[in-house]
């Protein structure tokens, strides 16, 4: 518009009415004062030689606008609306923050003013995806602890007593006898173990303890009671089953003792005088062969020791083997372990 404006001050300046123009001035005069009819007239006849004036240019400046070129491109074609990534929009800007003082703008934008000017989105990277964000998780809501109401009154505790097991009774029946042994009172101490072992059977203190009592009163017949039935429950003790053997075999009952020694042996293999004594066993009960047998794995884990090579030799000869016997009984005497008397049949049985 501004230079729309210039020109027009141009045209106006190089009109070819310019003389007419000041010639018409110069013969302005001012009228004297006379009628004011008259100066009605003059000023009426004024006005119309204005507007002659002005009809006449703006006629001839219409003639001249049509024959100039336009200076003004047409407006480019509206451009696709791009949106743009949620990354890349700018936030709005609070009222606060803006500028008071209106921003100057170029007349030459107003022709695309209709067009909404959009950012271009960056260039994407190949490979690369674009991260997706998820939205932040709310923070959860603290709940607040359900408010402790106080109990009135005194707070009462009931106790109840705790079932004392058959080894707790056990126990207090065991030291019911130990109170009476020191007391001097022997048979109250052998009542209270004896209720101490059934309440628990298994209670090998209380058993040893009854046992040795027992074997100190020489009361043998209940000692080997009290040792059978320990036996049979716990086979693994196998001190009980050789002592419980010996006494049956004092009491001449060897075929009691050898079951005795059968039934815990799977207990004792590695150990020697449980072996040579199953040996003795088994010789006085004349099964030669089966004493030579333990007799062999009682001098494979006790070699130093010359019973068990006397004992495997009476064996060996008796079983007909002489040549394995003699030899045998040459490993007894060398062994030095032997007293006299043994060293005496072990010399008498090579001489033969």
């Amino acid at each position: 518009m501004s230079l729309i404006n210039d020109m027009l001050r141009n045209l106006e300046a190089k009109r070819p009415d310019d003389l007419a123009r000041q010639s018409l001035q110069r013969e302005i005069r001012s009228l004297p004062a006379g009628t004011r009819g008259k100066g009605r007239g003059l000023l009426l006849l004024m006005l119309l030689g204005v507007l002659v004036v002005s009809g006449g240019g703006a006629a001839y400046l219409n003639g001249y606008f049509e024959r100039l070129p336009l200076a003004v491109a047409p407006p480019p074609p509206p451009a696709p609306a791009l949106t743009a990534p949620p990354e890349l929009i700018q936030p709005a800007v609070p009222a606060s923050t803006q500028a008071e003082a209106p921003v100057p703008v170029d007349e030459s934008l107003r022709l695309s003013s209709n067009l909404a000017v959009v950012p271009l989105p960056a260039a994407p990277v190949l490979g690369v995806p674009d991260p997706v964000l998820p939205p932040p998780a709310a923070a959860p809501a603290k709940s607040e602890p359900a408010p402790v109401q106080a109990v009135a009154g005194p707070v009462k505790i009931e106790k109840s007593p705790v079932a004392a097991t058959p080894r707790d009774r056990a126990d207090a029946e065991f030291r019911k006898a130990e109170t009476a042994l020191a007391s001097g009172r022997s048979g109250e101490a052998l009542d209270a173990m004896r209720a101490a072992l059934k309440i628990d059977p298994g209670h090998v203190q209380v058993r040893q303890a009854l046992l040795r009592q027992l074997l100190d009163m020489r009361r043998m017949d209940d000692a080997m009671a009290v040792l059978l039935e320990g036996v049979e429950q716990m086979p693994a003790q196998t001190g009980w089953a050789m002592s419980l053997a010996r006494l049956q075999l004092e009491h001449g009952d060897l075929a009691a003792a050898d079951r005795t020694l059968a039934r815990s042996q799977a207990y004792a293999e590695a150990n020697a005088d449980y072996a040579g004594f199953q040996g003795h066993l088994k010789s006085r009960l004349g099964a030669h062969r089966q004493a030579a047998v333990h007799y062999q794995r009682a001098t494979r884990l006790v070699p130093g020791e010359g019973r068990w090579w006397l004992g495997l030799g009476l064996a060996l000869e008796a079983d007909g083997r002489v040549p394995e016997a003699r030899d045998a009984l040459r490993r007894a005497l060398s062994s030095g372990s032997l007293n006299a008397e043994l060293a005496a049949v072990a010399e008498q049985h090579l001489r033969q």
